[in-house]
């Protein structure tokens, strides 16, 4: 939003109460009058206020006392001259006077000119000291700004880098996701194949268990079978065992009644004694022959059902 600037009337009071104040109205006073305000605005309405004052309110210009005391000693040796030449010529000094006169109104207009110029430079000093001191108050925003713009600066680059870094990772994990999509692609078509070899080798060796299952359910078949075949034999050579166990007591029975007649035919007969203990030993072998006989007869019977 753009600021109000003051009017012609704010500058037009300011500068008749500094008139009243018996103060000469510039720029830089109207301005600490008012605590506000342009200097090319107030320069512009002072102005404006100047050209309606009446030219009796204006101060009637005064030459500086330098320049007055240059004039006076001028007049006063143009006097001299005169004087040493009134003898000459009247008329000349007369000429002499009225060039003076002439010149000394030129004079009065060359300091009523300078005074305005050096109204002009002030107005013009304390508005280049308003622009001046913007323009410091504007520098020194910018100055804030470029630092503000510097900082902003070096964060965007550290972020710029930041950012590189961050697309340089992106780069190498799309590339290591391509390289592991490729070996994962590979892998799935060496997976495939695996896997179709694999349901062959099944297929085949499920035919084999099949067939290896067909010819264990007829060996096992095969082999009960066999195994009740053997156990009716054993079940033979058991019996027959049994029988032959049997015959072998009795004969060992017989034999040891044979040898207790024999012993109490010894003990009876004294002189006999010598050929019953013979003929008792020659029994005794005669039993463990007859009995290991049995016993390696039972033992080739038993080797079948073992086996």
């Amino acid at each position: 939003m753009a600021r109000t600037g003051i009017t012609y009337e704010q500058v037009a009071t300011a500068a008749d109460a500094l008139v009243g104040q018996g103060e000469k109205p510039s720029i830089a006073r109207i301005r600490e009058q008012l605590g506000t305000g342009s200097p090319n605005t107030i320069h512009r309405h002072l102005k404006a206020w100047r050209a309606t004052q009446a030219p009796a309110e204006r101060r009637a210009a005064r030459l500086p006392d330098e320049l007055a005391s240059a004039l006076a000693e001028e007049i006063e040796r143009q006097a001299a001259a005169a004087r040493s030449e009134a003898e000459e010529s009247a008329l000349e000094a007369q000429h002499t006077a009225d060039e003076l006169a002439a010149t000394g109104e030129q004079l009065e207009d060359q300091v009523e000119a300078l005074s305005g110029q050096v109204e002009a430079l002030e107005s013009e000093r304390d508005q280049v000291t308003g622009e001046r001191n913007e323009a410091r108050s504007t520098l020194a925003e910018f100055r804030e700004r470029v630092r503000e713009l510097e900082t902003q600066r070096d964060e965007a680059r550290q972020q710029l880098a930041e950012a590189r870094n961050r697309v340089t990772t992106l780069e190498e994990q799309r590339d290591e996701e391509r390289e592991a999509r490729i070996a994962a692609q590979r892998e799935a078509k060496q997976t495939d194949q695996v896997r179709i070899e694999a349901e062959r080798a099944l297929a085949v060796a499920e035919a084999r268990t099949d067939a290896a299952r067909q010819q264990a359910e007829e060996r096992a078949t095969a082999i009960q079978e066999e195994r009740q075949a053997r156990q009716q034999d054993a079940q033979a050579h058991r019996q027959a065992l049994g029988e032959q166990r049997n015959e072998y007591r009795e004969r060992l029975s017989a034999l040891e009644k044979q040898l207790q007649d024999a012993q109490k035919r010894a003990q009876e007969a004294d002189k006999g004694r010598t050929k019953a203990e013979a003929r008792g030993e020659g029994l005794a072998a005669r039993l463990e022959a007859l009995e290991s006989k049995r016993q390696e007869e039972e033992n080739q019977r038993q080797l079948p059902l073992r086996s």
